[in-house]
């Protein structure tokens, strides 16, 4: 690379030379630059050609560089993007100029200032390939670097670009790998992405039906003064199936007589090579028109969708010029076909394409075009599209055409956008190891959080291993009906039914009839056939642990439970459905006969499982280190210790049976946060928690909780936006015992802090009996003592907690205060048993204090004014404490603390 003659403006520290290599060194990580790929990383160092660069000055500008590797590739800021990084053949412009600047920690350290945007390149991590961004500051900690002098091992780079395998693309016999190549010998090893079509050692087994793709990869290594060197080349070898396939390679029209139905399970044949599709959730096969009819795939407004099966999956791997093809009609009704997803083909490597990043091809409605990825959305993606929704309201064709390195979309026939698209089937999405995408579907999203394809029919999807033009698609084409024929055929058709259901169908759904389901103890007769067996009737339930597919009952604990059986009629593909209302009756003795249905009192605990005191003796396990210590030597009290990290106590599923049955109800619980604790503030502290989900963020399924952070009794049908509350606004207190307790009865929640109502809203119109039951779900499965159902909240640490309890009425504040939880007395026993905790304390004769009574007073001698001082009478009163070093007290005995000293007085 010849420098440019050009005066040269310098004044940074670090000057590299001109035709020098160098590695550009990490400070700190001592990692280098590289790349995976074309995305510029950190990397350990490997002696690697993609790791050597060279700096070629800007002319007339200071200390400004393009930064090339040996192989040629400069780095650069993607122009689309303000952080993305890539490497490109030709550097462009100021994405590519980076300016070396000083910096203070040393003179041979300097950092990278991209001249197109004034930030500096940096990576966020610091572990092997790191990607590097260039949208950091100046002082970043991974922004720092130095460059090393690296050697250049000739030798290797010219037997490297002597190595060939001649004419790859259509091989039928075996390959000659060679070991050696070069002068000197420089050995090569070989790797294959499907040894079982090309082996390492170059035995080739044709594939029967797709032509295979196969990646070779020569590695050759050379040792020069101790280090070693190795370099790739990498040879995309085409090797012939045994027989040629046609060139329609796949069509779905889903016609009748390629429609097969097994236990309500819906299966298409497409037409051409006898693969067989699933239709999948809520899609269906409809019929529309009189004369002439077509079957359409219904996706549905949920989650319906196609499932075409793995086998095209191979033929997807196979595919250089190709074509894809569906006719579809949006319904007017359709409001998110702007949202992403909407794709109205797909096949994908992985079902979730953000998190596993390994390619995919997909056709999109969102804006008319086609995308390929050698990864995802933000690294290896191409794509071409018309970038507008499409139509609503009427019948459409959308069709993608690759011929070479040139896309094209074709909207009903007509060319609407072309581009250059490198990436081919056959060479950027295959995986070393597989024969094909295994996710490959009609109207879903390789994307897990997209947007289902709602609301819209599609007819004839087509997978071609050919390019079609503008004239095939009009009706020049064998094979292939003429678009705008089909179009106005497909619009008559509906204009005349848009959904006509056989005859029959509606006849047999009219007739079924179940038994009364208002009172279910047994079994139910669930018809598999109907009175004409060619329909086939299956059966689904929303909550199959009550009612199974085939009528079985199972009675459920506790309370009577309600379900929804689904009939299925099926024929030809047609489908039409009927629900039926029941109620299934709680098993005999296992109804609650007292009001109180739960008490954790850590009385009874065995290893980590805790039994509850009330009738039903459920089972709840202590988690993460959580534990019970006993407190007091007067009178003990088992509690439960959360610990200072992530403990809590797991009260089990059966509990939450019980909250998706609760209308009037009660919580209540005993707690003592320590002193010492000091995030109260963030979210989270959870007192209770009872949750349809583990992470409402990701899953908002509902709960009931309550917080400590402020004080709050909350229900929600879903997350925090539907949320009712009850609070008192202000943190819980900390250094001694209370009682946090919330009613409901009707819409009226009342929340008691210590027995004293606090708050109270009679706006409380979400009941756990509404809010909190789930298809397929009995109760809440995740029902915690001291974790929130946010994944990112904190846990309620440094914190006991007692005498959990779950009432199926709304006590009233003296049941709270006198009586059912008798609050005034437990708090002064529970205050008392901490205190006298000979674990928890020492004796005031071990500290510099002395305590001495004297008539109506206590004295304490040694304060420094610092000390946290409290005192309680017998009955664990705490007494009012205005001056610490003299209490006044009547006659009496009392216990007084000094931080963790204790000592025992009697006043006079």
């Amino acid at each position: 690379m010849a420098w440019s003659s050009a005066m040269l403006i310098q004044a940074a520290n670090v000057i590299p030379q001109a035709g020098v290599y160098y590695n550009i060194v990490q400070s700190g990580s001592n990692l280098v630059v590289g790349a995976v790929n074309t995305q510029p990383c950190v990397q350990t160092p490997a002696n690697s050609l993609s790791q050597a660069f060279q700096f070629i000055p800007v002319e007339g500008k200071a200390d400004t560089y393009t930064i090339q590797s040996y192989l040629g590739l400069s780095l650069n800021k993607i122009s689309s993007s303000g952080w993305s990084m890539i490497y490109l053949i030709t550097p462009d412009a100021l994405n590519a100029e980076w300016v070396i600047t000083n910096d203070l920690s040393s003179a041979t350290s300097f950092r990278l200032l991209l001249n197109a945007n004034n930030k500096y390149m940096a990576s966020d991590g610091v572990t092997n390939n790191s990607s590097l961004y260039c949208d950091k500051s100046v002082d970043h900690v991974n922004g720092l670097f130095s460059i090393k002098e690296t050697t250049i091992p000739t030798d290797l780079v010219a037997a490297l670009n002597g190595l060939t395998l001649g004419d790859v693309s259509a091989v039928t016999a075996d390959i000659n790998l060679v070991t050696t190549t070069g002068t000197p010998a420089i050995p090569v090893t070989w790797t294959s992405s499907l040894p079982e079509v090309v082996s390492t050692t170059g035995i080739v087994n044709r594939p029967t039906l797709y032509d295979a793709t196969v990646k070779l990869t020569a590695t050759l290594t050379q040792t020069i003064n101790g280090v070693v060197y190795t370099m790739d080349k990498v040879f995309n070898v085409t090797v012939k199936a045994f027989n040629v396939a046609d060139a329609k390679l796949a069509e779905w029209n889903f016609a009748g007589n390629l429609i097969s139905e097994i236990n309500g399970i819906v299966t298409v044949n497409d037409t051409r090579s006898g693969m067989v599709g699933t239709v999948k959730n809520d899609a269906r096969i409809r019929t529309i028109g009189t004369r002439p009819q077509y079957n359409v795939l219904d996706l549905g407004s949920g989650t319906g969708y196609f499932d075409m099966g793995a086998e095209i999956g191979k033929a997807i791997y196979s595919l250089t010029d190709y074509t894809m093809m569906a006719y579809f009609r949006v319904d007017n009704t359709n409001t998110t076909l702007a949202n992403n997803g909407n794709f109205i083909w797909t096949f994908s490597n992985s079902a979730d394409a953000g998190t596993d990043q390994n390619g995919y091809i997909f056709g999109t409605l969102k804006d008319q075009g086609q995308a390929i990825s050698t990864n995802y959305w933000n690294f290896g993606n191409q794509s071409v599209a018309k970038d507008t929704i499409a139509s609503l309201g009427a019948w459409h064709h959308i069709a993608y055409s690759q011929s070479g390195t040139q896309g094209t979309v074709f909207i009903d026939g007509i060319e609407v956008a072309t581009d250059t698209i490198t990436n081919l089937p056959s060479t950027a999405i295959t995986i070393a190891g597989k024969t094909g995408t295994l996710f490959n579907w009609l109207g879903r999203s390789c994307y897990k959080d997209d947007a289902y394809l709602q609301k819209t029919l599609l007819y004839d999807f087509q997978l071609l291993n050919v390019a079609v033009t503008g004239a095939d698609l009009v009706g020049s084409m064998d094979g292939i009906d003429a678009i705008p024929a089909t179009l106005e055929s497909l619009n008559a058709a509906y204009a005349q039914n848009p959904d006509y259901v056989l005859p029959e169908l509606t006849t047999e759904l009219n007739n079924l009839k179940l038994p009364n389901l208002n009172a279910v103890t047994a079994n139910i007769a669930l018809p598999l056939k109907g009175t004409d067996t060619s329909i086939n009737i299956a059966w689904k339930s929303t909550t199959p642990a009550l009612i199974d597919s085939v009528g079985n009952v199972t009675r459920p604990n506790y309370y009577n439970y309600k379900d929804t059986l689904t009939a299925s009629l099926t024929k030809n593909g047609q489908k039409v459905t009927k629900q039926f209302y029941a109620t299934v009756v709680v098993k005999d003795g296992t109804q609650f006969t007292n009001d109180l249905l739960v008490k954790y009192d850590f009385s009874s605990v065995v290893d980590s499982t805790v039994t509850d005191a009330a009738e039903k003796h459920l089972k709840g396990v202590l988690r993460n280190n959580a534990t019970v210590k006993s407190i007091g030597t007067t009178e003990k009290y088992n509690v439960l210790n959360l610990g200072d990290s992530i403990g809590y106590f797991d009260m089990g599923p059966e509990i939450g049976k019980l909250m998706y049955n609760m209308n009037d109800y009660t919580l209540g619980a005993y707690f003592k946060i320590d002193e010492s604790y000091n995030q109260m503030i963030p979210n989270g502290n959870f007192l209770w928690s009872f949750s349809n989900a583990t992470d409402i963020l990701t899953n908002a399924t509902g709960y009931v909780i309550a917080s400590l952070r402020n004080q709050a009794a909350t229900i929600s049908y879903s997350n925090w936006t539907t949320e009712q509350t009850v609070l008192k606004a202000d943190s819980a207190f900390k250094g001694a015992w209370h009682h946090f307790a919330y009613t409901q009865s009707g819409t009226t929640g009342t929340l008691y802090v210590d027995g004293n109502n606090i708050a109270s809203l009679d706006t409380i119109t979400t009941l756990p009996s509404m809010a909190l039951p789930k298809s397929g779900m009995l109760g809440t499965p995740y029902n915690w003592i001291g974790r929130s159902c946010y994944a990112g909240n904190v846990y309620l640490r440094k914190t006991l907690v007692y005498d959990f309890r779950l009432y199926k009425t709304a006590l009233t504040q003296d049941q709270i205060n006198s009586t059912e939880m008798n609050v005034e007395n437990i708090i002064p026993a529970l205050n008392k048993a901490s205190d006298e905790t000979p674990n928890a304390l020492k004796s005031v004769q071990d500290s510099p204090y002395t305590v001495l009574p004297n008539v109506g007073e206590i004295n304490i001698n040694g304060l420094t004014g610092t000390e946290k001082v409290s005192a309680f009478d017998i009955t664990g009163r705490q007494l009012i404490i205005n001056t610490p070093s003299r209490i006044v007290a009547n006659a009496g005995v009392y216990i007084v603390r000094i931080n963790n000293f204790i000592t025992k007085v009697v006043v006079k």
